[in-house]
């Protein structure tokens, strides 16, 4: 199994379903297999990619036992990425995936899904809650959703302080790939204020350099059910998901160099 990486934030609205499918579809195009994980009982996924016209099966059908993975793992029609949707249909659904994350079925059924994929991305619903908590549990990294909102400066702890305990009680390769901000507007004197008090609360590193403006496309891109860069005329809005996918890699890259050189070894390197 490749990346798991969960898409996160301690507030809704926040873009979570929009970069989930935008980011994966990028790295998709630049080569990498891809699946998008919708572990978020509103389903906000399977409406993004227009899932439904093809199937309402989804993880929950997997955690009762009703399908496999093949019967669940829908790709696109290029076949450059693939989807699984929640299979919520009614209130109960949510409870299945609740009380499987509890008992550690949700996490087994993410390890199930994620073979032969480089990058798998779960979308998760928003805040600290259970869900969350397993999602974590099986991820390699989060990427972090903050709108610059001046709510975000006392949710942005709560959320650090999960991680941590993720990471100490339960997975301690998990790491925070980044945190990114999303429906920017840069001439808000609210929004550079409230950046500017987030980057000088914390280290620098852990925010994306990359940011996501605000921009009328990606609602229209909704409203079509496709990323933003099928739209004519979506290329620039796109582009700091490429952007953003390259920031990614870059720091994969960086991770990988390490280590102590040997002063005595003859050689290359």
């Amino acid at each position: 199994m490749g990346r798991v990486l969960t898409v996160a934030s301690q507030k809704g609205g926040v873009g979570k379903t929009t970069t989930a499918l935008n980011l994966g579809y990028t790295l998709a195009r630049l080569g990498h297999s891809v699946l998008l994980v919708d572990a978020d009982p509103q389903g906000g996924m399977a409406i993004a990619s227009n899932l439904k016209k093809r199937t309402d099966a989804g993880l929950v059908n997997l955690l009762k036992g009703d399908a496999g993975p093949e019967d669940i793992v829908v790709s696109t029609k290029d076949g450059s990425m693939s989807v699984v949707g929640s299979g919520v249909v009614v209130p109960n659904d949510t409870v299945c995936i609740e009380d499987a994350a509890r008992d550690g079925q949700l996490r087994s059924a993410i390890k199930g899904l994620g073979d032969g994929f480089d990058y798998v991305f779960l979308d998760a619903p928003a805040g600290v809650g259970g869900i969350v908590t397993s999602l974590l549990s099986v991820s390699d990294g989060v990427i972090l959703m903050l709108r610059c909102r001046s709510l975000v400066l006392k949710s942005l702890p709560i959320f650090l302080k999960l991680l941590r305990q993720v990471r100490d009680d339960h997975n301690p390769k998990l790491q925070l790939e980044g945190a990114l901000v999303t429906m920017w507007k840069g001439d808000n004197e609210l929004e550079r204020q409230t950046l500017k008090e987030l980057t000088g609360s914390v280290p620098e590193a852990l925010f994306f350099r990359t940011v996501i403006p605000e921009d009328d496309n990606f609602e229209h891109a909704s409203i079509k059910a496709v990323p933003v860069i099928l739209l004519p005329g979506g290329r620039e809005t796109a582009r700091p998901y490429l952007e953003l996918a390259m920031e990614m890699k870059e720091r994969e890259l960086l991770r990988g160099i390490g280590g102590d050189v040997d002063e005595q070894t003859d050689g290359l390197f």
